[in-house]
């Protein structure tokens, strides 16, 4: 499929699913929960509006599942206060004006979350299933991320190719909930500019699993582990964030094809 086709599907899908953008109005038990998420990582009180409307268009969204969660305090304290868990990696804090890159973004998790708390960065949000790129085109909107964050929707291998406008352009890749590490190793090398940073999040258990193979994934594709950096302010149990740095060129044949790092892990 290609990102031209995709691009239309997602202009017409926006414009049919213009009533819904608004969301809902989040109830006083959820703008309890999030109010009480956003002091917790001293946000302002227009950035936890700005994250109130997002929560509320994911709530309300019908056209498409962007969530399976439909508790909506679980909706903030799980998506939002995982993402926002983030803020205290010190390689993101580091690179707070900088480029970062949410890879498979899903419903935009962690990617707008972060870019709400981080006013000075770039975010893209890299997507391939159309149906959710028209989501993460109403989310900005609604974020009031327009401007500085944008939706590319396209498989990674294709954005990150030999000059694709995401080729080592970035600072920061986030990935959450989207492969094993040595996949995301792999297609995150060639996003990287030197010096950038993956940023995973994982669970202790699963790191303790995948490091092995993702340590020799990245040794082919010039990125260095450093250690995981824990996330106490997750909900979720035994948060890690798994970081790795791009210390050395990309070469040239990564990525490979479409879909070939899911299949054939470089570190298997």
């Amino acid at each position: 499929m290609s990102t031209s086709w995709l691009m239309r599907y997602v202009r017409r899908w926006s414009a049919e699913s213009a009533g819904e953008a608004a969301g809902v109005i989040l109830d006083g038990r959820t703008r309890t929960a999030l109010e009480r998420v956003a002091a917790d990582h001293a946000l302002s009180t227009a950035q936890t509006d700005a994250l109130a409307r997002y929560v509320g268009l994911l709530l309300g969204w019908r056209r498409s599942n962007v969530t399976g969660l439909t508790d909506p305090v679980a909706v903030v304290e799980t998506l939002i206060g995982d993402s926002l868990a983030l803020l205290a990696v010190p390689q993101l804090r580091e690179r707070s004006r900088g480029v970062l890159v949410d890879l498979g973004a899903g419903a935009g998790i962690p990617g707008i979350p972060l870019a709400v708390a981080l006013p000075e960065v770039g975010m893209t949000l890299v997507e391939s299933v159309a149906r959710k790129c028209v989501f993460l085109e109403a989310a900005v909107a609604a974020a009031g991320l327009t401007g500085r964050t944008t939706v590319a929707c396209s498989r990674s291998e294709r954005y990150a190719a030999e000059g694709a406008p995401g080729r080592e352009a970035h600072d920061v890749v986030l990935a959450r909930a989207v492969a094993r590490l040595a996949v995301l190793v792999e297609l995150a090398a060639p996003l990287l500019a030197t010096g950038g940073v993956l940023l995973a999040s994982k669970t202790r258990a699963a790191l303790d699993v995948e490091s092995a193979a993702a340590a020799a994934a990245a040794a082919r594709c010039g990125l260095s582990p450093e250690s995981p950096v824990p996330l106490p302010a997750s909900p979720l149990d035994d948060a890690v964030c798994v970081v790795f740095r791009k210390t050395g060129a990309t070469p040239p044949w990564i990525p490979r094809r479409e879909g070939v790092a899911g299949k054939r892990p470089l570190g298997r």
